[in-house]
């Protein structure tokens, strides 16, 4: 796995700059690559915004101004979309919850600089189909059931109406999982005042669970990148050793996180400078540099290697809490139908591009580098003892 470049370094120290006030000891020798790099791993505004004045290229720093400009406009956008979400969930007397993104961005020192994505909210069952009738009969348009949740649109923004989660494996310990994170995840939330308005959003423990599954999923998909480290980081540092180690030991070493938990955390201080824990442990310095090249190279949700889509089905040997080929075609189905929306085609339309790449060659088979990324990334997630329920702790 490459060793990480100079861009990448400068990025992770301007990071650690602007999240931990940690000095940053560096000079940029490539604005435009920070700039490309910091956009890929969505974290470009926390960037622009600590390093700016730094610019001395008055056309780029224009530029990159402008591009910020409008990456907030987005996220204000998205959370507006929260707040109306709000808005009619209790105007219909459904009780509801948003988490990930919004329910992160409150832990950043300026949390309209986190870049939003989308609207994740979950309703209990016995309320499902009812939200799902609300939304449709207030203009939200119904775009695919991709089985964990069913995707919604209005306007540019997307909602995903949560039925459970991704990264929570189909055996015991998955079930206490979801009874921990899901059986009071409602009835437990707090109100969370954005700016614009009131949004329902978890307690600490829950938010905690599900940032840890959710990047966990991910990273043994698609892929993750800085943005995932940053949310869990500032997380967990607003929280004492003491508080973190009452609210989570117990609960993610009985479920078998625990060591994952550390290692993220550790990576987290090791290249973000963000404060060492002394639960966290001794890790490896090697695993530590092999989990960051993993990120760099990904990029959010693999946005830097169109190849890690195709790593899916390689890494999918545990398919209770990664990707079985059935859910990898799941998965290419509610690609499809999310283009097909963004794009305003028809989902046959799209399908039709994409066959017609694939005929052409434009779009080729597996080659060996996909096999040999797999299995280096396979390795990598081995170290994690994933639900083995940490026998070594």
């Amino acid at each position: 796995m490459t060793a990480l470049n100079e861009t990448q370094t400068q990025l992770l120290s301007c990071l650690s700059a602007a999240l931990f006030e940690k000095e940053a000891k560096w000079q940029c020798s490539d604005w435009k690559a920070l700039f490309r790099e910091a956009d890929a791993h969505k974290v470009f505004p926390i960037v622009f915004e600590h390093s700016k004045a730094c610019v001395s290229d008055e056309m780029l720093r224009e530029k990159a101004a402008k591009y910020a400009r409008r990456c907030l406009s987005t996220t204000i956008g998205i959370n507006y979309a929260h707040v109306q979400l709000d808005n009619l969930m209790t105007q219909n007397g459904i009780p509801y919850i948003c988490f990930k993104g919004i329910a992160s961005a409150r832990y950043y020192p300026h949390p309209e600089l986190r870049t939003g994505g989308d609207v994740d909210f979950y309703v209990n069952e016995a309320d499902f189909a009812r939200c799902e009738a609300v939304l449709k009969d207030n203009g939200y348009v119904w775009v695919e059931d991709g089985g964990k949740h069913v995707v919604y649109q209005k306007d540019e923004v997307f909602l995903e109406l949560h039925r459970t989660i991704n990264g929570i494996p189909k055996n015991q310990i998955g079930s206490r999982i979801e009874a921990d994170v899901f059986g009071d995840l409602v009835e437990t939330a707090t109100d969370y005042n954005e700016g614009q308005g009131t949004v329902k959003i978890p307690d600490t423990f829950h938010h905690g669970m599900i940032l840890l599954l959710h990047t966990l999923s991910h990273m043994m998909k698609e892929g993750i990148g800085l943005r995932h480290l940053c949310d869990w980081m500032m997380f967990e540092a607003s929280l004492s050793s003491e508080e973190f180690t009452a609210l989570f030991e117990s609960k993610l070493k009985s479920y078998g996180l625990w060591h994952f938990a550390c290692l993220l955390s550790s990576c987290g201080n090791r290249y973000l400078g963000a404060p060492y824990r002394c639960w966290q442990g001794e890790a490896e310095d090697a695993l530590l540099e092999k989990m960051m090249c993993d990120m760099m190279a990904s990029g959010n949700f693999g946005k830097k290697d169109a190849d890690r889509k195709r790593q899916i089905k390689y890494l999918a040997e545990r398919g209770e809490f990664t990707q079985s080929e059935r859910s990898v075609l799941a998965q290419a189905k509610r690609t499809i139908a999310k283009k097909a929306a963004l794009e305003h085609k028809s989902q046959a339309a799209v399908m039709a591009e994409y066959i017609k790449k694939v005929l052409s060659g434009e779009r080729k088979p597996d080659s060996g580098k996909t096999l040999e990324s797999a299995a280096q990334r396979k390795e990598i997630y081995a170290s994690f003892h994933l639900f083995e329920q940490d026998k070594k702790d």
